[in-house]
């Protein structure tokens, strides 16, 4: 249930499974925990000392004897906090040196089941607040049932907070979401093919079905303006839903 969310903050399958159990189950000792996740000791030695320098577990002397605990979840909250506050800092001087090697053009290709979540969190970081974003294709029902529900509500509450808006133009009888910042249109299929696009600042995503998903995000200005003249387009004749 909170493997997929913990995994985010770099641990591996393992160390999530390690995290839990000395939460559940307080201070313990390697022998204890390779005995009740039946991992060798060698490995859980070694993850332990991982998780040690990414603070997720700590350790104490107790009969002088080394036990571990969990860091308790808000101290991780705090910890992630102090992290992007100093990751903040010197964004701006890290942007001047991407800066100098920006290429003209960008492309990043991305594949598997979670490249949802990626163009979300990308959507997120490159809009400012009031602009907005244009979106071609998007299956609503598969945006539902792929992306985990925490993720879209999150995504959802940063576009209300940043002002956000999306002109959306789905297939007619497509799903819509209930948001006021979001407004749809219909087309006719003919019109929207089969992979879906998003339109975001200079950034195009064309997003492609398949077995894996694949996720390409293009970035170019005036590739990102011929993209939007093609939607306003569209815009124009499709009808409102």
């Amino acid at each position: 249930m909170y493997e997929d969310q913990l995994k985010e903050l770099g641990l591996t399958d393992n160390e999530v499974r390690i995290y839990l159990l000395l939460l559940k189950q307080g201070m313990m000792n390697p022998s204890g925990i390779s005995q009740k996740l039946g991992l060798h000791r060698g490995y859980i030695y070694d993850a332990l000392e991982r998780m040690q320098e990414k603070e997720v577990v700590n350790s104490v002397l107790k009969d002088n004897k080394k036990q571990f605990q969990a860091t308790s979840p808000e101290s991780l909250v705090e910890l992630l906090r102090f992290k992007l506050e100093n990751l903040q800092k010197i964004v701006p001087e890290l942007m001047k040196i991407a800066e100098l090697k920006k290429e003209e053009t960008r492309v990043e290709l991305h594949r598997g089941k979670r490249v949802y979540r990626i163009l979300l969190k990308d959507v997120i970081s490159t809009l400012k607040k009031n602009e907005e974003a244009y979106l071609i294709g998007i299956d609503e029902n598969l945006l539902i049932t792929e992306v985990e529900p925490i993720y879209l509500k999150q995504y959802l509450n940063n576009i209300k907070l940043k002002n956000i808006k999306e002109k959306i133009i789905i297939k007619i009888g497509g799903k819509q979401l209930r948001n006021p910042n979001l407004q749809y249109k219909e087309l006719d299929e003919k019109y929207i093919g089969k992979t879906a696009q998003i339109i975001y600042n200079d950034k195009i995503a064309v997003f492609i079905l398949g077995t894996p998903y694949y996720l390409i995000i293009i970035e170019n200005k005036e590739v990102a303006e011929t993209y939007k003249k093609q939607f306003n387009l569209l815009w124009s004749i499709a009808k409102l839903v």
